[in-house]
Formats: structure tokens, C-alpha cells, sequence
């Protein structure tokens, strides 16, 4: 038999509202909220030699960092990157963003996600000049924050929480870009170094030469890398579809582990749809996508082999999910 409860006991929440310590860890309910909000804009120093990439300069640092002040006094930081001026990124944070986050659980993440990309069909947003962009890669930042403050409750790293399906993931590092000036000495310079720190993976830039001249730069960063190296290219979406046709068949015999992007924008799904039937070389795309439907959609039409979904730019962990 169950021992009968006194009224007062049938009232009370089997979860409390309130932390209490178990451990390291926290058990949080309804309570937490957050209270305020930083916000900063990190920019690097101009270099006098900037990287390129096939049609772009990458800034030097470009970042929006966001940290989360809660009720229960833990704290959590998103980013936000941009390859562009981060002004239009600041804007909603000095007109009434922040409005919409103070006071709401950081531990419900995607209810929060919501209300944030709510705003992109919002009479709100419009009136106060904020970007549909703009407003995913603000809300990416604070998704990340919250999420970096769930972690913290739970007192465990997100790919636990995610399920931790293994301990250990491969990496690469991304190098090659062009520079003004720059050589085959000192291309070879960069990736040695890169080599002598550990690096087995490398992902270098094509695209900004003639199609010859990048396949000649590809074929000697593939020397120097030698054949037990990993080696990826991204194109940034600088080739149209006859060049991008050729550029396949010319990079087969380096053996890329995959290429990325490989097509202009304005048509690219279907370009590179297109160019899969053609190539063994596995396509990757989705970094540019705003949104995980533009990702689905390049899945369902077999676009693509590799989906890289870039968190930091489009909608947090919780849109990456």
C-alpha cells in the first residue's frame, strides 16, 4: 500500500522550480529566466596582405559574441560569423532586440529560437530596418548561449546531450588561400607548417585562377601533401556549370575527398545536382544555406553528398539539429 499524502503534499510539484545541487551538476525547472544581455562586436586588425577566396576578402575577424546573464547566475557566450560588415548585425541589438530576450528561459531554447525567427516575416522587423539575416545570425548567437548554458546545467559537454555517439570526430584545417604576391614557395611554406603542427586533413581555395591555373596550384599543393593526406577543395561558388564540368574531370586523378561548392549561387542546386550525375567526387554544400529547409531541399534533390550546415552563421544548434 502507498502511504496516503497530506493535502498540502498534493499540491506540491514533484520537480521543483528551484535549482538544487546534485554534485557538480544542477536540476533546473520553469525558473530560470534571463536577465541581461552583452553583446560585442569583435573585429581583427586590417592585414596589409589579405586572404581571398575565389571572389571574396575574408576579414581578418568578424564576429558577433553574445553572453547570457541568468537568475540563477550562470552565464552562457553564442557567436555569429560574418564575411561581411557586421553594422547591419548590430543594428536590432541597439533598436529593441535584446527586448525580446530578457526574461525568457534560456533552458527552452528552441521556444526561444521561434520567437526570434518569427521576426523574419514580422511587421516588426521591417519598421526597424533589421535584415532577414541579420536576424537568423542574431538568434544563432543567442541559441548558442543558451545552449552552452543547458550544458552547464547539466554539467556536460553538448555532444553528450546530443546523444555522444562517439568521443572523438576527424577535423581539417582550412588553408591555401589566395594573396596578393603570393608564390608557390610560399604556399608550400604554409602548408608545411600546417603539416609539422599535426594537420592530416587539408582544405584549400579554387576558383579565383583560370581553370588551368588552379588545377596546376592544385596539383602541387597535392605534391607537397604528398598521398596520405586528406585533401578537400572549396570553391565558394565561383564556377558556372560547363567550368565546373571540366573542373571535375581535371581534379579526379588529385583525388579530393570532396569538393564544396562548386557552382554559382543563383542556380546551384540545380547545377549541382547536375554535376554529381558526372563526378565520383563527392559534392558538399549548405554552408551558404539560411535556413535547415534550403539543406533539406539539397538532400531530397540529391545535390549533394556531404551537408556542412554552419551553426555560428544560420540559426544556432537548435536550426542545425
Amino acid at each position: 500500500r502507498l502511504p496516503l499524502l497530506p493535502p498540502a503534499a498534493l499540491r506540491r510539484p514533484f520537480f521543483s522550480e528551484r535549482p538544487t545541487r546534485q554534485g557538480r551538476g544542477l536540476r533546473l525547472g520553469a525558473a530560470m529566466r534571463i536577465t541581461r544581455l552583452e553583446v560585442f562586436a569583435l573585429r581583427g586588425p586590417r592585414v596589409a596582405r589579405p586572404h581571398w577566396t575565389s571572389h571574396f576578402v575574408v576579414p581578418n575577424g568578424n564576429e558577433l559574441l553574445v553572453k547570457l546573464h541568468t537568475s540563477e547566475g550562470i552565464t552562457g557566450f553564442g557567436l555569429a560569423t560574418s564575411y561581411a560588415a557586421l553594422d547591419p548585425l548590430m543594428k536590432p541589438w541597439k533598436s529593441g532586440f535584446a527586448d525580446l530576450i530578457v526574461g525568457q528561459n534560456p533552458l527552452a531554447p528552441e521556444r526561444l529560437y521561434e520567437r526570434l525567427f518569427g521576426l523574419t516575416t514580422s511587421r516588426t522587423a521591417s519598421e526597424k530596418g533589421w535584415t532577414r539575416e541579420a536576424v537568423i545570425r542574431c538568434g544563432a548567437a543567442v541559441d548558442l548561449a543558451c545552449w552552452d548554458i543547458m550544458g552547464k546545467c547539466a554539467n556536460l559537454p553538448l555532444y553528450r546531450l546530443f546523444g555522444g555517439y562517439r568521443d572523438e570526430v576527424p577535423v581539417y584545417a582550412t588553408c591555401g588561400y589566395y594573396r596578393d604576391g603570393k608564390d608557390n614557395a610560399e604556399l608550400r611554406d604554409e602548408l608545411q607548417m600546417m603539416k609539422d603542427q599535426g594537420h592530416i586533413a587539408f582544405k584549400v581555395k579554387a576558383g579565383g585562377l583560370t581553370l588551368l591555373e588552379d588545377i596546376d596550384r592544385l596539383a602541387y599543393i597535392r605534391e607537397v601533401l604528398g598521398d596520405d593526406k586528406d585533401l578537400m577543395v572549396d570553391i565558394n561558388r565561383a564556377w558556372d556549370l560547363r567550368t565546373a564540368m571540366e573542373g571535375v574531370r581535371l581534379l579526379e586523378p588529385l583525388r579530393p575527398r570532396w569538393l564544396e561548392e562548386p557552382v554559382r549561387w543563383e542556380d546551384d542546386r540545380r547545377g549541382i545536382k547536375l554535376l554529381s550525375q558526372k563526378t565520383s567526387i563527392p559534392i558538399s554544400g549548405g554552408e551558404s544555406e539560411i535556413t535547415s529547409y534550403g539543406c533539406r531541399a539539397m538532400i531530397e534533390e540529391q545535390a549533394i553528398q556531404i551537408l556542412q550546415f554552419d551553426c555560428t552563421m544560420y540559426g544556432g544548434v537548435t536550426e542545425g539539429r
